[in-house]
Parts: C-alpha cells; structure tokens; sequence
C-alpha cells in the first residue's frame, strides 16, 4: 500500500471512530455539569479573548457547544463549525442554524470566508499525522489580527505515561497511531509559523477526568450529580497549583499580525 493510500485509510478509521462516539462524547460533555466544569475554568478565560471578535469557527467543533456559548455570552458574534464527521456537522447546524463543513484538516483548504477567531477544543492533537498542513489551513481561515484559540491535552503533565498506554489500550476511544497530546512549548516552537503565541494557561485535574472525560473512564454519566460538588472544591484548590507537570491540559492563543 502506498503512503498515499495509507493516509486515506488512517483518515476513514478516524472518521469512522468519531462517527462511533459522536454520541456518547456529545452526551457526557454537554451535560449540566460538563457545562458548568468548562465555563468556569476554560470558557470565561477564552471569552476574555474574543472581547473584539465579531466571527468565529470552531474547528473539531462536535455539536458546537463552546462556539454556541460564546455565542451566547458574546452578543452579536456569528459562529461557523467543521468536524470530520458527518453527525457532528449535521448536529451542530440543526443545533445553532449555522453552517458546519465536513473538514480533514490534514488537507490542505481555501475556506471561502475568514475569521476573527478560530476556535479548537481539543482537535489539534487529532492531527498530528500532519500539524503543518493544519496551521497552514488555520492560518488562512484567520484575519489580519485574529486569535487561534486552543485547548489541547498537555503531554508535559506527570501522567502522561498512563495516558500514552491508555490511548494504546482503549482502541474503542482512541487512534494512537494519529493522535497524542502536545507539549504547548514544542507546539509553539515547531509550528506557529506566522502566528504568535499570547497567552497560555494549564487546566485539569481530577474533576476534568471525572467531569468531561467520564465517558472514556466508564464513569456513568449518572455518577457526576452526586461527586460534582466536591469535585469542583476540590478542583478550585487543585488549580492553585504551580507549573505545568499537575496538569492535564493547555489554553493557549496565538495572534496573526496584522501585517500577514
């Protein structure tokens, strides 16, 4: 086989695994309590970010629901979406009345429009098979001045080990072979191009696991009305912590000059 035939393989398995847990994912990361775990810890902080955007795409968007809450929160700001798969862009349009492009962002794309923002929850590390190829795309979809907005799973946090066999192991979630987490300074090094890094903040301890990520952990969705309260006390005083070892993830924004 060859490496291009192999690329479009790998593609269809990715698609094909976020057809399989649209549902479930969707379910357990929308919730009341998911809600109420990224709002305070990561959805406010973005919002400060997008105090002068006017239009927004969320990229691996899913249903939409960040770009729906800060649309909800940010009066005024049309929102667009794409994901690789088909449900999640049927969904997302049903949901918001916006469009949603069936996207791979591993190939290269002429978007017909640009951004303020471009906003990614999670989807970088779904595309390391080809991280050029994505912040190119992500390039062209910004204006002059607009902000890449990313939260990604932080491969200097002191688990990362666990995490890289879990990945291996838990074939029914995971595609180990094209998707990692990322080391935000080696991101930054190696692919900001013509974007420039902002800002940058470390989220996620035991509640972003048993919160958001229940469903990979087979914590009943059921479970979070009862370990939420503590959780999130708990969640508070965790992030107290310094540095970027105890944490599971990164928020970081990168600017395009105005001159690009």
């Amino acid at each position: 086989m060859n490496a291009t035939n192999l690329n479009e393989a790998e593609v269809a398995r990715q698609k094909e695994l976020f057809e399989a847990i649209h549902d479930r994912y969707s379910e357990a990361t929308t919730d009341k309590y998911a809600e109420a775990y990224k709002e305070e810890f990561i959805y406010n902080p973005i919002l400060a970010e997008l105090e002068s955007a006017s239009s927004l795409m969320e990229l691996a968007s899913g249903v939409g629901s960040a770009s729906g809450w800060m649309r909800d929160h940010h009066p005024g700001l049309e929102i667009s979406g794409c994901d690789i798969s088909e449900s999640a862009t049927r969904d997302f349009t049903a949901r918001h009345d916006r469009p949603c492009y069936v996207w791979d962002l591993t190939k290269p794309i002429e978007p017909e429009e640009t951004y303020d923002a471009v906003l990614v929850m999670g989807g970088i590390h779904h595309l390391v098979a080809d991280l050029p190829t994505a912040f190119a795309n992500i390039s062209r979809m910004l204006n002059p001045g607009g902000k890449l907005i990313m939260t990604e799973p932080n491969s200097d946090f002191i688990l990362e080990p666990i995490r890289k066999l879990w990945y291996k192991l838990d074939t029914d979630h995971f595609d180990a072979e094209n998707e990692h987490a990322l080391s935000h300074p080696k991101l930054a090094k190696e692919h900001a191009g013509s974007l420039v890094p902002t800002s940058l903040r470390y989220v996620g301890g035991p509640a972003y696991f048993l919160l958001l990520q229940n469903w990979v952990l087979r914590v009943p969705n059921g479970a979070k009305k009862f370990i939420a309260p503590a959780l999130m006390v708990m969640e508070r005083l965790y992030h107290m912590l310094p540095g970027k070892m105890p944490f599971s993830t990164f928020v970081a924004c990168w600017e395009k000059p105005l001159d690009k």
